[in-house]
């Protein structure tokens, strides 16, 4: 783990920007290079931001591991996440975790719980992460992040989110549109709230907003935001894993997240799954991903 720091701040908050340099939960090497392409297409001065870099070892380049040392370099990775968010917060910083893949969500969730107690969770995904190794159709550890963090899971995932204390009364999800048979049986429980992108049409995206921030503020320290970049259209973000048509216009959730209430309760964010493929896509994902951090973060 590294880390950089030009003494800059946001006027209104200063920004940690961990980068979470991992491929291993989506099986995509891109996911693993995606945070340092941001930072070079300049992300941090953009956020007048401090940086730390946490980079997976082993390093997904020409590497291949059988699944089990695949979940222990995933739970390791997910506790120096921890580790950054943690001492970000210690340091007076507002954690910004960047991604890669979504694993991220493990340390950044349990950091916060480490450094505040009890949160909650506003997730921006176009799926629910709440697949456990039985129910999940690709086996892929990115898609289960938010089971773990929830208590289910593999034995290896749970010691990596154990420190998390969400209830799954306080988690709100916003435009999921693709879920799983095994998410949907969870979700039909009743307990999560997750409003799809067919309720977000209905209802209006702020409004979808504003009634996930206040689901997750009930959470006696505040609440940490997930923005999975596949919860926008990918006609404007074309640069991720799991690209998948329907989702909102990046404009509109920018717009939504500067009209977010209680945004003195937020304790941190991560935007994740950012998966260069093109030529172009370091710009283009460095500029929204700006935007999206400023339009919560400015109060």
């Amino acid at each position: 783990m590294s880390s950089k720091n030009d003494d800059l701040q946001n006027p209104n908050r200063k920004i940690a920007l961990i980068a979470s340099c991992s491929g291993w939960g989506s099986g995509r090497a891109a996911a693993e290079r995606g945070p340092i392409e941001l930072l070079n297409a300049g992300l941090a001065e953009s956020l007048n931001a401090m940086v730390v870099i946490v980079q997976a070892e082993p390093s997904m380049e020409g590497c291949s591991l059988p699944m089990e040392q695949v979940e222990k370099a995933i739970a390791s990775h997910a506790l120096k996440i921890s580790d950054a968010v943690v001492v970000a917060i210690e340091g007076g910083y507002l954690p910004v975790v960047i991604g890669g893949d979504h694993i991220s969500a493990i340390g950044f969730h349990s950091g916060l719980a480490r450094a505040h107690g009890e949160t909650g969770i506003v997730w921006m995904d176009t799926h629910p992460d709440l697949n456990t190794p039985e129910t999940s159709p690709s086996g892929n550890i990115h898609g289960m992040v938010l089971a773990s963090l929830l208590g289910r899971g593999s034995e290896t995932m749970l010691r990596a989110a154990n420190a998390c204390q969400t209830k799954e009364k306080h988690v709100a999800m916003i435009g999921t549109r693709d879920i799983d048979a095994g998410e949907q049986k969870w979700i039909d429980e009743g307990v999560i709230t997750c409003m799809t992108m067919g309720y977000v049409n209905e209802h209006g995206l702020e409004e979808s907003v504003h009634k996930a921030v206040e689901i997750a503020n009930i959470a006696e320290a505040g609440f940490g935001l997930t923005i999975d970049l596949d919860v926008i259209d990918p006609s404007d973000a074309p640069f991720v894993a799991t690209p998948v048509e329907g989702g909102m216009k990046a404009t509109a959730l920018i717009q939504a997240l500067q009209s977010t209430p209680s945004k003195d309760r937020l304790l941190g964010m991560e935007v994740t799954e950012f998966t260069p493929r093109n030529e172009g896509d370091a710009a283009l994902g460095a500029a929204i991903v700006s935007s999206l951090v400023t339009a919560i973060t400015t109060l």
